[in-house]
């Protein structure tokens, strides 16, 4: 079974073998400004911010939500998937 990540209020986080990955975002209106992830270095290289990240994304979507993607990684992530284009805010 996955591990489960959780939303907890402005982030959501993925807990492995005692170690917490997360993605942080704060809501402005109907817009979520991703502002960071991290991923411990142990779980590097295992899929684990693409995880979190397409965890803000679904959650984005089920609201209405637009994704402002000022963290790096997530700003990269949604270059990299075109169906992504029309969920980022100005």
């Amino acid at each position: 079974m996955p591990d489960a990540i959780a939303h907890e209020p402005g982030r959501f986080v993925l807990r492995i073998d005692g170690l917490e990955a997360e993605v942080v975002y704060e809501r402005i209106g109907d817009v979520l400004d991703v502002r960071h992830t991290y991923t411990p270095p142990p779980l590097r290289g295992r899929n684990v911010a693409a995880r979190l990240t397409a965890a803000v994304v679904e959650y984005a979507r089920r609201e209405g939500l637009r994704i402002r993607p000022t963290c790096p990684y997530t700003r990269e992530y949604v270059a990299r998937r075109p169906e992504l284009q029309t969920m980022v805010a100005d």
